[in-house]
């Protein structure tokens, strides 16, 4: 895939017709169910979670602990409810060559999902040298790369594009908040250092800003890179508290920093109008880390719609 053709390469794989008519806007089911905090959203089935996203006009999902795990029973499960699989996510450590032989089967094998659960993209984020994913066990402080390890990640990107470009998929990376890939001059470094036909950009609204980056600018330096977007909130105050009191990722997630596109102090015109105007066809995913007992899951996904449909049309 070209740098001018990423991202504008009309649906993926499963999403022909169907759903995809529905739009380009997804959402994760992070809002109802946490991958990362297992004691959220304790109530939710996959059943109800599908159920609830389609009502409110949702095209596709992202993956969760509670969906079927198996590419065949997720693909009918989404179907039954008119959702597709756009993407799903992954941590790496590939920073540390002991684990890089391990991480990288990990990391192919993960493509091989995406492709049989019908999405066009695997997103990867690497956990080498951050507070929680750490595979060598969670850390007091991000610990940032090394030259090495920094040639050790790229290479192992690149590697693993290639992969899944082989096999019909588009590798995604995501820079992610309490990572050694956060701040804007990371960011800069991971994409001047990867294969631009090879490896493209997830890009988090909200993680940019909590890095300390800004999300329009950031959207029209790297449109062209651009191949899966997640739109997150975040709320200024909390955020401004978190960099006060020095809380770690999961302690901002779970004192709620993020919120739902529309809901916080987030500029997006910058965003969608950059990415719009450097012809971006791909998912916007609407993404909320918060707790659905304190913030009504299908409330504020709703609203999260209706703000994307009718301010920009999507």
């Amino acid at each position: 895939m070209s740098e001018t053709s990423r991202g504008a390469a009309g649906p993926p794989p499963g999403g022909q017709g169907g759903p995809w008519s529905r739009g380009r806007v997804g959402i994760g089911p992070i809002g109802w169910v946490n991958d990362d905090i297992r004691g959220w959203g304790p109530g939710y089935t996959a059943a109800r979670v599908m159920s609830e996203m389609s009502e409110l006009g949702y095209a596709a999902s992202e993956m969760s602990y509670v969906y079927p795990q198996e590419p065949a029973a997720l693909r009918a499960a989404l179907a039954e409810h008119g959702l597709v699989l756009a993407g799903a996510y992954r941590w790496t450590n590939f920073a540390h060559a002991e684990f890089l032989e391990d991480e990288l089967a990990a990391a192919r094998a993960h493509v091989d999902f995406c492709r049989a659960a019908g999405a066009g993209f695997a997103n990867l984020a690497e956990g080498g040298g951050s507070l929680h994913w750490d595979r060598r066990g969670q850390l007091g402080a991000v610990e940032p790369l090394s030259d090495a390890q920094w040639d050790r990640v790229c290479s192992a990107l690149n590697e693993v594009g290639a992969y899944a470009r082989e096999h019909g998929v588009a590798l995604c990376v995501h820079p992610h908040g309490g990572t050694a890939i956060e701040k804007p001059a990371e960011i800069e470094r991971l994409f001047a250092s990867t294969d631009t036909a090879l490896v493209g950009y997830c890009l988090d609204t909200g993680h940019i800003a909590y890095g300390g980056g800004d999300p329009g600018a950031t959207a029209r330096r790297f449109a062209a890179r651009v191949g899966y977007v997640h739109l997150k909130d975040v709320r200024a105050d909390v955020l401004e508290r978190v960099k006060r009191e020095g809380l770690s990722f999961v302690e901002a997630v779970k004192a709620n920093v993020f919120c739902t596109p529309g809901a916080g102090a987030l500029a997006f015109d910058p965003v969608i109008g950059a990415l719009e105007g450097a012809g971006y066809a791909g998912w916007y995913i609407v993404e909320a880390e918060q707790d659905p007992a304190a913030h009504d899951p299908y409330a504020v996904s709703g609203a999260a719609r209706a703000f994307l449909r009718e301010r920009y049309g999507l």
